[in-house]
């Protein structure tokens, strides 16, 4: 087993990380309410402050269409932490530019300026977008060289949650310092955000980011006097596997590494759908407080940012949310979940009219939205190779902006509209919920188990256990991914098979006592198909069952003390007909140890009360068939016992 990893809040780099990130994220509202207030998307009697606002998010975004994998280039040649600062540092020195270009008035001047200058604003949109179209695949390049890959999820959630935190204090100070009436207070704004990139592009240069590494193919080792396939250790998605290093030096090679690769693929139209209905909420923040109640000037500013906020505070809920949960490994539930849940609270927003209402789905949206965000962009990093990971999501970044940049444009462009983006977000709640649902159900048939009704259970199980149980295993790569497997291991709780399963492809059927199959429970049975043990049974029936069905080639779990370990970890005399199973069959033996799991009498609690469990697989071994079979238990035994102290 390895060390444990530095905690997250004891780690420096990633704490300069996130106070860059909040940093950063600060500058950024603070712009955008100066860009708003500057092209009188606040002003009394402004009839389009929902084009107003598409404009500013277009302006900004379309330097990504063409920066961002060309950013992603850079962050896989050059130093990315000194990348990082260079592009923070220069973004705050364009924002103390636009103070004298845009804001040089006498006090007691309005915010807006006028249309002949309007040139002006969004070349400085444009100039800070680029900048940021370069700095987004740098971060996200980077954060797997600074956190370890079971802390992945975990600390994108914080770095997201952290920037959410800091747009929504930018906001909600943005709302109190900008004023539609007074050019000053824009001038002040710019100041501020100008001083928040500058402190932000500095913490850049303390990081201390170690060299990627790729994860290697599927190994192959042998034992005994048989051929024994094992899959590769670690996670279920494993990082891709890296190509040589000199098809590296062409931009189009990303291109090609997505196209031959459908998870990268599949993962970046996901972000696409995300990202473009983000353009679509945020754009419509505005028109709803227009046309739902009727508000205008600083009135409508404050709506929108106090929905801003409350979107914001949604993100913040579900970051700690997906920290708690830790689902990395069924991140594509986490995802389908995320997008039925958004497309609820959207439809929601869109048909009621009543503030209550208007700020719970704010609040949901941030939720399912965050979510969403972060089990994609930790999926996009863990199955990227580090020598074209900045390239993949610079690509990702590309895509993603075209989509918003047309979204946001076709918003500008749309006639009246602070009325009509209604209907759209009337649209794109149900087909938001419609593709949740419907992927969400293809998922979880689809797995690495035979049969569609397993995979469902499978994908179900893996859920329960790695949210509530906090599952980890080791060793799981040393059990063979095909023939007779015998996995032997102590039971602790009635939750032991599902720790066992979850963390193995392979079908593991279980010996079962027939009363324990209640009739309601029939779908379990008959998808799991458990070895039937009935009253009035010989013992030697109930080997020969197990021995066939090792014969036939099937994996097969047994827990040899009979009983449960409800108080205590000590193994208990193991059955006698164990060692006739492995002389018999054929199969391989693989030792298993559970530990961690609940201590408590109740069969229910031990499915819900939240543990720390660990499932320990050994290494396999094939029995002496001459051997007596008191000497096959006891090596058993300690074969177990030797991993219950590793």
């Amino acid at each position: 087993m390895s060390d444990c990893p530095t905690p997250l809040w004891r780690h420096l780099s990633f704490t300069l990380m996130w106070t860059s990130t909040a940093a950063s994220g600060f500058g950024d509202r603070m712009m955008m309410l100066a860009g708003l207030a500057l092209l009188g998307g606040l002003a009394a009697g402004s009839a389009n402050a929902t084009a107003v606002q598409a404009s500013t998010q277009f302006w900004f975004f379309l330097s990504y269409i063409i920066l961002s994998v060309p950013g992603g280039w850079l962050a896989d040649r050059l130093p990315r932490k000194w990348l990082l600062l260079a592009c923070d540092e220069s973004r705050g020195l364009i924002l103390l530019l636009a103070c004298y270009l845009l804001t040089a008035a006498p006090v007691g001047t309005p915010a807006a300026v006028d249309a002949s200058h309007w040139w002006k604003i969004y070349g400085i949109l444009l100039a800070v977008g680029c900048f940021a179209a370069i700095f987004n695949p740098t971060r996200n390049a980077i954060i797997p060289q600074i956190i370890p890959r079971p802390q992945l999820q975990p600390a994108n959630a914080v770095i997201l949650v952290i920037n959410v935190i800091a747009s929504m204090i930018g906001m909600l100070i943005g709302g109190l310092i900008i004023s539609a009436t007074s050019a000053a207070s824009v001038r002040n704004g710019l100041i501020l955000g100008a001083g928040f990139y500058l402190v932000s592009g500095t913490f850049f240069a303390f990081l201390r980011p170690t060299p990627g590494s790729s994860v290697s193919p599927s190994s192959v080792s042998s034992g005994g006097s048989r051929t024994l396939r094992v899959r590769s250790p670690g996670s279920q998605t494993p990082a891709l596997k890296a190509q040589p290093p000199h098809e590296t030096r062409s931009l189009m090679q990303v291109l090609r590494f997505a196209a031959s690769h459908r998870r990268i693929a599949w993962l970046i139209l996901l972000n696409v759908m995300v990202w473009s209905a983000a353009a679509v909420v945020s754009s419509a923040l505005l028109g709803i407080g227009k046309h739902h109640y009727g508000l205008q000037g600083d009135a409508l500013l404050s709506q929108f940012t106090q929905l801003s906020a409350m979107m914001g505070a949604g993100m913040l809920l579900g970051g700690v949310l997906i920290v708690l949960i830790r689902t990395r490994r069924e991140s594509p539930i986490v995802i389908m979940i995320a997008l039925a849940g958004a497309g609820a609270c959207v439809l929601l927003l869109a048909v009621a009219p009543w503030r209550p209402a208007s700020f719970l789905a704010a609040l949901g949206i941030g939720v399912f939205g965050n979510l969403a965000i972060v089990a994609i962009m930790t999926l996009l990093q863990t199955l990227s190779p580090n020598y074209i990971r900045g390239r993949v999501m610079g690509l990702n970044s590309m895509v993603n902006t075209i989509a918003s940049v047309s979204t946001y444009f076709a918003i500008w462009r749309l006639p009246d509209a602070d009325v009509n983006i209604i209907i759209v977000l009337q649209v794109l709640g149900p087909l938001l919920l419609l593709v949740g649902i419907a992927g969400l159900w293809r998922h979880l048939r689809q797995g690495p188990l035979d049969r569609g009704d397993r995979n469902l259970l499978w994908h179900l199980a893996r859920l329960l256990v790695l949210v509530v149980h906090r599952l980890r295993w080791h060793g799981r790569g040393a059990v063979p991914c095909d023939g007779p497997v015998m996995l032997v291991s102590n039971h602790t709780t009635g939750v032991d098979p599902l720790l066992i399963q979850a963390s193995l492809n392979r079908c593991v059927r279980w010996l079962m006592i027939d009363k324990y199959q209640l009739r309601v429970l029939g779908y379990l049975w008959r998808a799991i198909d458990p070895i039937t043990i009935r009253k009035g049974d010989k013992p030697a029936a109930q080997v020969r069952a197990v021995i066939e069905a090792l014969k036939g080639g099937e994996t097969v779990g047994i827990f040899p003390e009979g009983g449960l370990q409800r108080d205590h970890r000590n193994l208990q005399p193991f059955l006698p007909g164990v060692a006739v199973m492995a002389q018999r069959s054929g199969a391989w033996v693989v030792p298993v140890w559970i530990s961690g799991t609940p201590r408590k009498k109740n069969l229910l609690l031990h499915l819900l009360w939240p543990s720390r469990s660990c499932v320990t697989f050994g290494k396999p071994y094939y029995v002496d068939q001459r051997a007596e079979r008191d000497a096959v238990l006891e090596d058993l035994k300690q074969r177990m016992l030797a991993l219950a102290g590793d």
